[in-house]
C-alpha cells in the first residue's frame, strides 16, 4: 500500500476545545478580546478553527506516516475528528484537564473508496502539568519546544494509528 492522501473532517457534533485557533480566528477578524467567546461560537468561526486544525493534524499525521506506506496499491487516510482538546492553564490549575484528540482512522483504496481497515474511535492524550506547580512547569516546557501543543497531538496520533497500522499488516 502507498499513501497517497490524508483528509481531515469533523463529525457534525464534534468538540473543539483550543485557545490558539479561536484567537487566530479572532485576529483574523479583528475581534476584541471581550467579544472573543461570542464571536467565536459562529458556524463561520467555527469553520475557520475546524479547518485551521484539520490543516495541523492532516501535516502532523503525514510527516509521521511519510516513508512506511511505500507499496504499489494507492490507499487514502480518512480521519474523523470527534474531539480535540487542549486545557488551558487555569482550567488544569482549577479541575484538572488534558490534551488529546479522538478520531476515526479508516484507511481505503485511493481508486475504489473501498474500505480496507478501520480504527473507529482512535483517541490520544498527551500528560499534561496539573495544579499550580505541574501547569508552570508545563508551560516552561511548551515554551521550550519547537512544536505547538496542537501539533505534538497530531503527531501522537499519527504515530499510534502508524503503529496500530504496521501491526496489523
Amino acid at each position: 500500500m502507498k499513501l497517497t492522501d490524508i483528509s481531515v473532517s469533523f463529525a457534525p457534533d464534534a468538540t473543539i476545545q483550543w485557545d490558539d485557533g479561536i484567537r487566530a480566528y479572532a485576529t483574523s477578524k479583528s475581534i476584541p478580546d471581550d467579544q472573543i467567546a461570542t464571536a467565536t461560537n459562529t458556524p463561520e468561526g467555527k469553520a475557520y478553527v475546524r479547518n485551521l486544525l484539520a490543516q495541523r493534524i492532516k501535516a502532523g499525521v503525514d510527516k509521521t506516516m511519510a516513508g512506511h506506506l511505500n507499496g504499489s496499491r494507492p490507499v487514502r487516510l480518512n480521519i474523523v475528528v470527534h474531539s480535540f482538546t487542549i486545557s488551558p492553564a487555569i482550567q488544569r490549575i482549577v479541575i484538572g484537564g488534558g490534551h488529546g484528540m479522538l478520531a476515526d482512522a479508516n484507511l481505503v483504496d485511493a481508486r475504489t473508496g473501498a474500505s480496507i481497515v478501520a480504527y473507529p474511535k482512535m483517541s490520544v492524550v498527551l500528560v499534561v502539568g496539573q495544579g499550580v506547580l505541574g501547569t508552570a512547569v508545563q508551560a516552561a516546557i511548551d515554551h521550550a519546544s519547537e512544536q505547538s501543543t496542537a501539533d505534538k497531538i497530531a503527531s501522537r496520533y499519527g504515530d499510534s494509528y502508524r503503529d496500530w497500522l504496521l501491526r496489523k499488516s
